[in-house]
């Protein structure tokens, strides 16, 4: 899942063959555009004022629902699963890639503008199979500022923030899925509210260039819901989605295209009183086609995403 996973696939090209087992880290990231969770679009130069001391919630935007934006200290647990395989293997086996990632922030209020700084830090893990051995990335620690629109929604990342995620600039994705965990906030709470975003994304994997184009319908439950027996009553938020993606470009003497197309579903449990996020989980399906220099694998990844509250705003 680190963004220089292809240029480990171009070298093991030249020594023999594509393995399963490097590419899954392409498609882990791949897997994130087709469950919603796809970088946003080229930072601005636009710095984001210093962060100051969290403040109490905002008040509610409409009678009966929660605010839309939510400031204090916030810090969630985030695990994601890809499952790996070939449908040519008539084994059936798979490989397993396993993100792990603490994401950590604070928010306030800067006029209409919405404040956020925080800390990331995440590992990645991938087995060939159950019965070979882990084999561990190195762990990434990144922070992060931005402000967002509260009226539009656009995030504008500061400059220190916009080095560190720039495109083709070998960032880890899961990097750039716990910022978008931090700064992105629902369009409505109100009971029954549904929207269509249509998103085109402009990115980079192992330094080739990515274009994504994904359709997700919203839908906000009628009535309270719960992501678990002991949990409060929330608002409950979900979405589908449907993503083409694909790309190419001159790796180190070769010319690789990538070719894909995925659904994922999500759903979102928002606080009733406060709008905070208390957890989220996603499930989604991805197809791809790697060509390298000729040579075409095909490739199928199941994905499950999930983020939970281990710190409410104080």
């Amino acid at each position: 899942m680190t963004g220089n996973a292809l240029d480990q696939q171009v070298r093991n090209r030249e020594m023999g063959g594509i393995t399963k087992r490097r590419i899954g880290a392409v498609l882990a990231y791949l897997a994130m555009l087709v469950a919603g969770c796809a970088p946003a679009p080229a930072p601005q130069p636009t710095p984001a004022p210093a962060v100051a001391q969290p403040q109490a919630v905002a008040p509610a935007e409409h009678a009966g629902n929660p605010p839309r934006f939510v400031t204090g200290h916030m810090a969630y647990d985030i695990t994601a699963v890809g499952f790996v395989s070939d449908p040519a293997d008539t084994t059936g086996r798979q490989d397993t890639v396993v993100t792990n990632t603490t994401l950590a922030y604070d928010t306030r209020f800067e006029g209409s503008q919405w404040d956020v700084s925080g800390e990331i830090i995440s590992r990645v893990m991938s087995t060939a199979s159950p019965m070979q051995r882990n084999d561990t990335t190195r762990g990434t620690r990144t922070t992060f500022r931005a402000t967002v629109d509260t009226a539009s929604g656009v995030v504008t990342l500061a400059p220190d923030s916009a080095a560190t995620l720039a495109p083709c600039g070998g960032r880890d994705p899961s990097t750039d899925q716990a910022r978008k965990l931090a700064t992105t906030r629902p369009r409505s709470f109100a009971a029954s509210a549904t929207w269509r975003e249509v998103v085109t994304d402009s990115s980079c994997l192992g330094g080739l260039p990515l274009v994504s184009r994904s359709t997700r319908d919203y839908t906000v439950a009628p009535q309270s819901g719960t992501d678990h027996p002991s949990s409060p009553q929330a608002v409950l938020i979900s979405h589908t989605s449907t993503t083409t993606m694909a790309g190419s470009g001159h790796r180190a003497g070769h010319y690789i295209t990538l070719y894909g197309s995925g659904t994922g579903t999500t759903a979102e449990y928002y606080d009733r009183r406060t709008g905070l996020l208390v957890s989220a989980h996603t499930v989604a399906i991805l197809d791809l086609d790697i060509t390298l220099s000729g040579h075409v694998q095909h490739l199928h990844q199941q994905a499950d995403w999930s983020a939970k509250l281990k710190a409410a705003p104080r």
